[in-house]
């Protein structure tokens, strides 16, 4: 196989332009609320447990397996996305900016904490909610033999703003820039939201979806019962979906769980600076960019489940040596290994369902992908938190331990993704 025939540069129309500058322009708010900069403001400039940081993750996860489905369901029967995300981007940034007012200011330590992770609740719900109908957009910018190309440049976007979003913010972080109020992690929100201001809302008012349906009407109660009634049939009927769902809900679990303690993970076993933790991230993410348009390509010619699987098997090995390693020359080659991995499991995964899924149903879909990406991060954060809670007096082995528990979770998914049958289902 000749990778060159895979890279040359791709020819991208206005619309999925727009789609992935999107992706690019809220990286920099979601590293801003992440493991790089907020869970260390709260965990190591703070001294509040993991645990805490995590568990208020785990409660926005709670109310987006709730409401998620419900609002898939709804979105296609307007047949619209566009209105969701404006107003889910505008609660963004009301949200995000509170959040920067609050981690800068002069409150008292623990009153600052506690309103920090009330704002961070609903900075995650809201995001996490938006990506339903970001996602459900690329049906109407692809067609079948493109669903990976189109996957994998929107994975791209978003790379490269995990590339520059921290980079943007790591001067503020470190006290190179204070805006105002007190200087440190906490003054990263601001430039994240302007970002989010000038690079996403293109997207939200340029481009233009096709007119909503006619004289549709809009039963709130009618719309719940229909996604429990079609969630039952997920479970009961279509089988195939199910264990897809299930086996990526184990190891997006598991990433996401990374995302939140990775940089605690480095400052506690490494005992290394942001910058230096940053440049961990940069490696995963150079390897990253150009990886997910490859990848996505290549899946389209040879199966996407195959690039999936060899992305899942990339994953677990490289997460088995980082429990174990101590050197920080090979972590940061395990970090390259980090971006190949990443960008092909998330690359594959969203070509994979829209491969599978009944396209008159899609964004629902896309709800209960969210829904099963987020219900094992009910588990994720809470084993993490729960195991370094419970292993205090074991140092930074509890760290080791916790990442090991990860990968594991890991492998249980990939095993389940065996079984996964990839059948062509796009119309």
């Amino acid at each position: 196989m000749r990778i060159t025939k895979f890279v040359h540069f791709p020819k991208i129309n206005k619309d999925v332009f727009l789609w992935g500058l999107y992706d690019f322009a809220n990286t920099p708010l979601t590293a801003a609320m992440g493991g790089l900069f907020l869970a260390q403001w709260i965990v190591i400039d703070n001294g509040i447990d993991d645990i805490w940081y995590g568990g208020i993750f785990t409660l926005s996860t709670i109310l987006l397996l709730l409401t998620s489905p419900f609002l898939g369901a709804w979105s296609d029967k307007t047949g619209k996305r566009i209105p969701f995300i404006k107003q889910n981007t505008f609660a963004l940034v009301l949200i995000g900016s509170l959040l920067g007012l609050v981690t800068v200011s002069s409150i008292p330590r623990i009153p600052k904490v506690i309103l920090a992770l009330g704002l961070f609740f609903l900075l995650q719900y809201f995001y996490q909610v938006s990506l339903i109908f970001y996602n459900a957009l690329m049906k109407s910018l692809s067609k079948p033999e493109t669903i990976g190309k189109v996957s994998g440049i929107g994975q791209a976007f978003g790379e490269v703003g995990w590339l520059l979003g921290p980079a943007l913010l790591l001067p503020f972080a470190t006290k190179q820039i204070t805006l105002f109020g007190e200087p440190g992690r906490g003054q990263v929100f601001f430039p994240a939201i302007l970002v989010l201001i000038l690079l996403g809302l293109p997207m939200v008012f340029w481009l233009k979806e096709k007119e909503p349906k006619k004289n549709y009407r809009i039963d709130l109660k009618g719309v719940y019962m229909e996604t429990i009634t079609n969630f039952r049939s997920l479970i009961q009927k279509n089988k195939n979906i199910t264990t897809f769902l299930i086996s990526f809900m184990f190891v997006s679990d598991a990433l996401l769980t990374v995302t939140l303690y990775f940089a605690i993970y480095l400052d506690q076993i490494f005992k290394i600076p942001d910058t230096q933790k940053y440049i961990a991230l940069a490696l995963m993410e150079i390897v990253a960019i150009p990886s997910a348009y490859i990848i996505g390509r290549i899946g389209d010619r040879y199966g996407i489940k195959k690039v999936l699987m060899l992305s899942c098997v990339n994953l677990i090995l490289v997460f088995f040596l980082i429990s174990f390693t101590s050197s920080i020359s090979f972590m940061y080659i395990l970090a390259s290994f980090i971006g190949l991995g990443i960008a092909g499991f998330y690359t594959a995964s969203r070509a994979l369902l829209i491969k599978i899924a009944p396209a008159p149903q899609l964004a629902e879909y896309f709800g209960f992908y969210s829904t099963f990406q987020k219900f094992a991060s009910i588990i994720g954060p809470l084993t993490w938190g729960g195991i370094t809670l419970l292993l205090k007096d074991y140092g930074v082995v509890r760290y080791r331990i916790a990442m090991f528990a990860l990968a594991f979770l890991m492998l249980i998914g990939t095993l389940i993704l065996i079984r996964v049958k990839e059948k062509r289902a796009f119309s």
